[in-house]
């Protein structure tokens, strides 16, 4: 029988999604981005959470690239790259989970292992392990510090990104997913190299089947940034039921969005190359009226790849998690008013993910 502090629990982590889908966007609040950081939440069966941290320098041909994951979900074990895991709850923000993650030093790429650790958060604070060494993670929003044994040394910041932050949420009794996103400055040394670039810090909470989408964040010289989310219905599936393309103009301080865009996604060989375009169907008979073919959007990015990771995890569960670092090759944005392009932003670098079952 499940205990009055389990059901308790797992009333606040659909409150908490609830409040996500309520007070989510860019104007999430400090004290709520603090609040899912620095928890651990109760799950429900299907339930999930993950933290997840990137950062990379903007230099270089293939700029440096770390990635870490600290991944529970609702269950006594799983596989997780045909390593079995157990995974436990050890007290309130205290668990036994997966953490995992990969480097690539600007010339070579590094594994580093997936370990069976226990994760504790204390007040600003998560202390876990991977590669051998000791993992912690401090601070509150903007500002933080990840340090890895001795090899990871990184001081985190605000940065002069169009957003800085964003949450979202849905809840529909009883599934449930909510994420927040902080985005900032790096500065530090990773494995002995120095790196000056960008981070991307996630939590994720989700009472749902994990599902196949493709996402990708690009970051460019000037600042601008591009990112897509799309989930589709299966791994080969050219049907995607949610879509979206943004695009952050940093000279022109503006967000560019795609409405519904119709989107098509191939890779060939170690590119992958994503178009959308703006679905004119998608709009009120009102709005598509006064919209001519010179007032719609597209977008075009060829992305290839430098460096792979794959997660596969088995049991209550299945997924096939695909990585890639990469840098833009091809770049066309095309709005009412102007044509962006690679030579109007610099060289670009980020990150590309393909998820199936």
């Amino acid at each position: 029988m499940m205990d009055i502090n389990k059901i308790r629990g797992i009333k606040e982590t659909y409150a908490l999604l609830r409040k996500l889908s309520a007070t989510g966007g860019p104007n999430i609040s400090k004290n709520l981005l603090d609040r899912l950081m620095f928890n651990s939440e109760a799950l429900p069966p299907l339930g999930k959470e993950y933290w997840w941290f990137l950062f990379f320098g903007l230099e270089g041909e293939k700029p440096v690239q770390l990635m870490l994951m600290i991944f529970r979900k609702y269950g006594k074990k799983m596989l997780f790259n045909s390593k079995e895991m157990m995974l436990k709850e050890l007290g309130k923000n205290k668990f036994q989970g997966v953490t995992t993650g990969w480097l690539y030093d600007g010339e070579k790429f590094l594994d580093l292992g997936d370990t069976n650790a226990v994760t504790e958060i204390q007040d600003k604070k998560i202390i876990s392990e991977i590669f051998g060494e000791k993992l912690i993670f401090s601070g509150d929003f903007p500002s933080y510090k990840l340090k890895i044994g001795e090899v990871v040394d990184l001081n985190l910041k605000k940065a002069n990104y169009l957003r800085e932050k964003d949450g979202q949420g849905s809840c529909l009794l009883p599934f449930g997913m909510g994420w927040m996103n902080i985005f900032l400055e790096a500065e530090g040394i990773i494995f002995g190299k120095k790196i000056k670039g960008t981070a991307h810090l996630q939590k994720v909470l989700a009472v749902t089947i994990f599902g196949p989408f493709n996402w990708g964040r690009i970051v460019f010289q000037d600042g601008s940034v591009a990112r897509f989310f799309f989930i589709k219905t299966g791994k080969d599936s050219k049907i995607y039921f949610r879509k979206s393309l943004e695009f952050f103009d940093q000279k022109n301080k503006e967000i560019i969005k795609l409405n519904n865009p119709k989107i098509e996604i191939s890779k060939k060989e170690n590119q992958w190359l994503i178009e959308g375009e703006e679905d004119k169907s998608s709009f009120s008979p009102f709005a598509a009226a006064r919209v001519g073919k010179e007032d719609e959007k597209s977008f075009k990015i060829v992305l290839e790849a430098y460096a792979k990771k794959q997660f596969i995890g088995r049991g209550g569960g299945s997924f096939v998690y695909n990585e890639y670092a990469v840098i833009p090759r091809e770049f066309y944005l095309k709005t009412k008013e102007r044509v962006i392009t690679l030579a109007d932003l610099g060289k670009g670098v980020g990150t590309f993910e393909d998820a199936y079952w």
